[in-house]
């Protein structure tokens, strides 16, 4: 299916611990931060630093630093700069199967069928202000901090944290809408949304008309760019030139061909449209952008 261009390739720990932690990563220039995805792996994510807007499905939300966000399974969501300010934030992702146990009890039918199915809908904005919003960030902390420090425990006490955070979340859980009567056709336009962004992620080096999208989501020219604008943030020609950017900088830091060569290979008809649009979303310069990045490099200590 084109939806599973989307989808998130990435593995994330392994069968004896589905546990990734992506601890301060930091974003400095550029107008995103998380580029539009979906995973079949729950995430929370932290800002330690500036703020973000995020995206969950038809949900929109500005963190602060010392604010959370919780993505479930197979949701789509991305990041975006609320400044010019950076933004740092950190990263758990992990299997759903982490929660399980051997047997199917109480815990299991309780607590974790409801949330992996979907039935109860918990919250996915944890503020300071709240007593358990407050309580569910010290245990983010201790997880990032428990990781940071390599402690011989971290896979227990992880467990154990995210244990405690969904016991707290599940008092602010409501039930799921009964299918068929949820507002405004969320679940289809994420569907949608999947189809076109799997359409764009397939086919980005080629000519892409805004027609051809809008039957991918089987609307009306129009109609498509306002649903794509609401959802994405960006226009659709504006996120294919984002898109581009990122495929170009993939090329820069692991390949030698020419600027010129790279354009071309992204989709770009044009070399000085390219570098335009490159600045625009990176505020540097293509060969500027390869120059930095190896000299990042350069400097990182050589692994023995």
């Amino acid at each position: 299916m084109e939806r599973e261009r989307l989808r998130e390739d990435r593995i994330h720990g392994n069968a004896m611990y589905p546990v990734s932690v992506y601890p301060d990563i930091e974003q400095l220039n550029g107008d995103s931060i998380l580029d539009c995805h979906w995973h079949d792996e729950m995430e929370f994510t932290m800002v330690t630093q500036g703020s973000a807007v995020f995206q969950i499905d038809m949900n929109t939300v500005e963190v602060k630093a010392g604010e959370a966000i919780f993505v479930n399974r197979g949701e789509i969501h991305a990041g975006y700069l609320k400044s010019d300010l950076p933004c740092v934030f950190s990263s758990i992702v992990f299997s759903p199967e982490l929660l399980g146990s051997r047997t199917f009890d109480a815990v299991q039918e309780k607590f974790i069928r409801p949330l992996v199915h979907k039935t109860l809908i918990p919250p996915f904005h944890m503020k300071p202000e709240d007593d358990w919003g407050r309580e569910i960030l010290l245990h983010l902390q201790r997880i990032f901090a428990d990781h940071a420090n390599g402690s011989e425990t971290c896979e227990m006490t992880t467990k154990a944290y995210l244990y405690l955070i969904f016991a707290r979340m599940f008092e602010h859980m409501r039930p799921a809408p009964v299918k068929g009567t949820v507002p405004t056709g969320s679940h289809d336009k994420v569907e949608r949304l999947k189809s076109v962004l799997g359409y764009i992620h397939k086919r980005y080096p080629e000519p892409l008309k805004l027609k051809e999208l809008a039957d991918e989501a089987n609307m009306s020219e129009g109609h498509f760019c306002r649903f794509f604008k609401q959802m994405v943030q960006k226009s659709p020609v504006d996120y294919i030139n984002y898109y581009r950017v990122q495929q170009a900088c993939y090329q820069l830091e692991n390949t030698d061909h020419k600027i010129v060569d790279i354009a071309m290979d992204v989709g770009f008809e044009h070399l000085s449209y390219f570098i335009t649009t490159f600045k625009k979303h990176k505020n540097t310069t293509p060969s500027q952008y390869r120059k930095m990045f190896y000299e990042k490099v350069a400097m990182e200590p050589a692994l023995i």
